[in-house]
């Protein structure tokens, strides 16, 4: 079977993402919260470690919208970790768990709009085909839940 390019399987984690948004919202199933946090797992580092890396090389007038991204999956990925070690009764769990979902939707509609057009219209198909094998091998050793993002104190940055 071919590979698929970059955008596709991005556009195909986008699509399963918002699968599991949707049965949250509709459902209120905490399981749908555990499957997205393993689901956003996987997608920021094929992204991070894969996509970002090689689109930055090969589109340097990306690398500003890069940058915003990755703020995004940061706080994407503050919030996963919190979520992770929450229990569907705590009291937070829904409003953390909505306001990830809020920001997740926000970055994919971003990349769906903006950022993948501007990819697919710069970088090449062979490229694109390259990089999803990357990716490919990425998913495979992905980490299945949410990375922990080691917190620093305000004061200890003022400090330093």
């Amino acid at each position: 079977m071919p590979t698929s390019d970059a955008i596709v399987m991005l556009r195909e984690g986008h699509k399963e993402i918002r699968r599991l948004i949707r049965s949250y919202r509709a459902l209120g199933d905490p399981g749908a919260v555990g499957q997205l946090l393993r689901a956003l797992a996987v997608y920021t580092y094929i992204e991070c470690e894969g996509m970002y890396p090689r689109v930055s090389v090969l589109a340097p007038d990306t690398e500003k919208t890069i940058l915003s991204l990755r703020e995004e999956h940061h706080i994407a990925e503050v919030l996963a970790a919190e979520l992770h070690d929450m229990r569907p009764e705590d009291i937070a769990f829904d409003a953390k768990a909505r306001l990830l979902m809020d920001i997740v939707e926000r970055h994919m509609d971003t990349e769906d709009a903006m950022w993948f057009p501007h990819v697919r219209a710069t970088v090449s198909r062979r490229d694109l085909r390259e990089i999803g094998a990357w990716m490919a091998v990425l998913a495979e050793r992905a980490p299945r839940r949410p990375r922990r993002i080691a917190q620093q104190r305000v004061w200890d940055a003022v400090a330093a």
